[in-house]
C-alpha cells in the first residue's frame, strides 16, 4: 500500500453539511402568498413542495417557507410545473377544497387556487425526522402546517 493517507482507516473525513435555507419561524398564523411549486422524489415517496412567502410584517416578513404534501404518483419527471396524483382524502386535496376550488372536472385540481391570493397559513416547527426520532436543535426547521383560508 502506498503512503496515501486518504485510504487508511484512521484518516479523518471532513463532512460538509448542507443546512439548506430553512430556518425556525415561530409556530403562529401568518399572511402569505404562493411563490413556487416543485415535485420531488423524497425518501419516503413522491412529494409536492409549495413555497410561500410570509407577508405579515415583523421579523419574518418576506421569509420563504415550504408546505410539503405526500402524493401517490409523479406523472411527469420531477421539477417545476408537473402533474401529480393525490388521493381524495389527502391534505393537499382537503386544503384546495377548503379554499373553494372546484372546477368542472372533479378529477383534476390545479395549484392555481394558491396563486394571486393572500392566504392565512399556520406554521409548525419540525422536531422529529421521518422515523420519529428527535432532531437536534440545529436540525429543526419550520413548515406550513395548514392553510386556514384566504384573507378577506
Amino acid at each position: 500500500m502506498s503512503g496515501d493517507s486518504s485510504n487508511r482507516d484512521d484518516a479523518e473525513f471532513e463532512i460538509q453539511v448542507d443546512w439548506g435555507r430553512d430556518e425556525i419561524i415561530p409556530d403562529n398564523t401568518y399572511e402569505a402568498m404562493f411563490v413556487s411549486q416543485e415535485t420531488i422524489k423524497g425518501t419516503f415517496g413522491a412529494k409536492l413542495k409549495i413555497t410561500f412567502k410570509i407577508l405579515t410584517y415583523g421579523d419574518f416578513f418576506e421569509k420563504q417557507i415550504n408546505a410539503w404534501y405526500n402524493v401517490t404518483d409523479l406523472m411527469c419527471p420531477v421539477g417545476k410545473n408537473r402533474r401529480v396524483k393525490a388521493p381524495k382524502g389527502s391534505k393537499l386535496v382537503s386544503q384546495m377544497l377548503s379554499l373553494g376550488y372546484l372546477n368542472s372536472r372533479k378529477d383534476r385540481l390545479s395549484t392555481k387556487v394558491f396563486k394571486n391570493k393572500i392566504l392565512l397559513i399556520k406554521t409548525r416547527t419540525v422536531i422529529k425526522d421521518g422515523r420519529q426520532k428527535k432532531l437536534h436543535e440545529l436540525q429543526k426547521y419550520s413548515v406550513v402546517d395548514d392553510i386556514l383560508g384566504e384573507k378577506k
